[in-house]
Formats: C-alpha cells, structure tokens, sequence
C-alpha cells in the first residue's frame, strides 16, 4: 500500500491537491500553478495520484505515470457524492480520496496518445458534419422565405442550391453564394477524413474483425478502438452494452421489477453509430429477403422476425444491442465474426 495517496482536482491553470496518509487522513492541502504542480509530480516518491476523468486527464495520467506513479482515473459523476456541502476546488479533491476508498468504484483506463489521436479524429468529423448540416440548414431557411422548397436530402444540394440561387433578389447572391461553397468545402473535408479512418482501419486487425460484424464499418469500428482503452475490462457482453446504454433502465422495488426503455448513459456518440447501423443492417437484411430467403443468415432472420413484430425503432435498437455483444466476443476472443 503506498504510504501516500494524492487527489488532483485538474483545471487549466490552477491545481488543487489533497494529500492523505496511510490512514487515509488528509495531512495536507496545495494549491498549485501549472508549473508548480509539474514540479510537484516529478519530484514526488512513487505514490497513488487520483484524478476525475475529465480533460486533460489523460495528458496528466500519462505525465505522472512516466515519473513512475501509479495513477487512478475516476468518473466524474460517481465522485460527485463523495463531495461534502459547498463546492469548492479543495472538497473536490477530498472526495476525489474518499471516492478512491470505496473498492466497488472501478477506475476509467487511461487512453494512450495514439487513441486519443484517433479519438481527436472523431470528433474533427462530428464538428465538420455539425457545421455543414447547419450550412445547409441556413440556406434552405433562406431560399424558403422567397418560396423556394428544395427535396430532402443532401444529394447534389450544392447544385441545387446554386440553381435557386439566381432567382433571388441579386443583393443576396454573393454572401449565399459563399454559404454554398463553404458546404462545398465541408464536404470535402469529410471525404478526406473518412480517407484517413479507412487507411487506419485497414492495417488494423481489431478493425478488421470488427467490421466483420454486420452494420459495423469504418467509422463505428476506429471509434469503438478509440473509445475503449481495454475491452478486457469488461467481464461479459451484457457489461459492455450496458456501459454504452442499450440495456434496459431499471426502477425495481420489492418483488416489482420494472424495465423501461434503455438506459442511454454512456458515450452517446458510440450508441448513435450502433443504431444508425443496425438500420441499415436491418434495411440489408430486407433486401436479401427478397432476393434469396434461402441464404439469410440466424441474425437476419432473427431481426427480421423481430422487425415484423415490433415497431421498427425496437426493432433497431435491440439489434444495436446484440451488435454491442457481438463486438464485445468477436474483440475479446481476437476473431472475425462468423454468421
């Protein structure tokens, strides 16, 4: 057992930290610069440093790991009771000790520079496709006001939008025109990007098996190797599409056990790649039904049995939840998934 335990409460230029004793009794309080708390962690015995799971966290898990400490990543949300009466940079830290006593709280992995890279990568794609859907978005409000409608779809908009564009008042066209060669620019952003992940998935044998699965591809595969540090860590396949939000929400009581619709916590970008995958799993699945029923495979025929009993969203949702497991095997038992 280390004869210290520090807690960190990370901030972009003030450090807060909490030292305890064996006896899990805190012996000191600093209140440290960006400089100073560098100084701090590399002239520190090897010793336990706990911090939130928050930004930056990775970068200073990584940081004191290389001066030889050990280092315990906590999520936020679970520390947050373990802080007493008024909020304030010092109570953070002195729960961040007591939430580090309780056994049954298990530490975040620490992400390493590669997959925080790859990660980085994710969310450059999310911000990209978040602008350019708002670009279209303006210019389709724009071109509405002046009787406009142009079809659903993002198809050729640019085209489109270059068409209309010369029917309106000639005080507009320039700045709508900019609008327009700016989601040009989005555009090929993304298709660049979407170049990058794929050059990444191929030389990566996790990926590979990954995309083996059926709704799984490029993207869904280098996020979920993003996102988990260490699929190991989770003991079964319910664990890990639980951690994603695909199982049930329980509010049980006595003998009355209730479950209402899935829990949704957890990395919300993940399970919306799931779910946009199990529909076009499933829309694939009706296609090959009607081409040959003969060569389905059990899990079409098991989701399009479904599919005919449930309302389509359910439907969706509970093979986004079987696609989880799936991935959960196919990653652990290091092989391609086999119909």
């Amino acid at each position: 057992m280390h004869p210290t335990t520090i807690a960190v409460d990370l901030a972009k230029s003030v450090f807060q930290v909490s030292i305890a004793n064996q006896a899990d009794r805190i012996i000191d309080r600093k209140r440290l610069t960006r400089s100073q708390f560098e100084r701090f962690i590399s002239q520190q015995e090897p010793t336990m440093i706990v911090m939130e799971a928050c930004a930056t966290a990775n970068y200073w898990s990584q940081f004191a790991q290389a001066h030889g400490h050990e280092t315990k990543l906590l999520h936020p949300l679970y520390v947050k009771p373990f802080v007493r009466r008024n909020k304030t940079d010092a109570a953070d830290a002195d729960g961040l000790l007591r939430a580090h006593g309780d056994p049954q709280l298990l530490p975040v992995p620490t992400k390493q520079p590669a997959q925080q890279a790859l990660q980085g990568l994710h969310r450059i794609r999310q911000q990209l496709i978040r602008t350019r859907t708002g670009r279209i978005t303006l210019a389709r409000a724009l071109l509405a006001e002046f009787g406009v409608s142009l079809p659903r779809g993002t198809g050729d908009i640019c085209n489109r939008l270059t068409l209309q564009i010369e029917h309106l008042p000639v005080i507009i066209h320039h700045d709508l025109q900019e609008v327009v060669a700016e989601i040009q620019s989005l555009k090929q952003r993304l298709d660049q990007l979407d170049k990058t992940l794929a050059g990444l998935a191929k030389h990566d044998p996790v990926a590979q098996q990954l995309m083996s699965i059926p709704g799984i591809g490029i993207t869904t595969a280098t996020a979920m190797i993003a996102s988990v540090p260490n699929i190991h860590l989770f003991t079964r396949a319910r664990q890990f599409a639980s951690w994603l939000g695909l199982t049930p929400r329980e509010h049980s009581s006595g003998n009355k056990r209730r479950l209402g619709a899935i829990s949704k916590q957890g990395d919300s970008y993940l399970r919306m790649l799931l779910v946009h995958g199990a529909r076009s799993a499933i829309t694939q699945a009706h296609r090959q039904r009607a081409k040959d029923e003969t060569n389905l495979s059990d899990l079409q025929r098991w989701v399009l049995k479904l599919d005919a009993e449930k309302p389509r969203n359910i439907a969706t949702v509970a093979l986004a939840n079987k696609m989880a497991r799936l991935i959960w095997v196919t990653w652990t038992e290091a092989r391609a998934y086999t119909p």
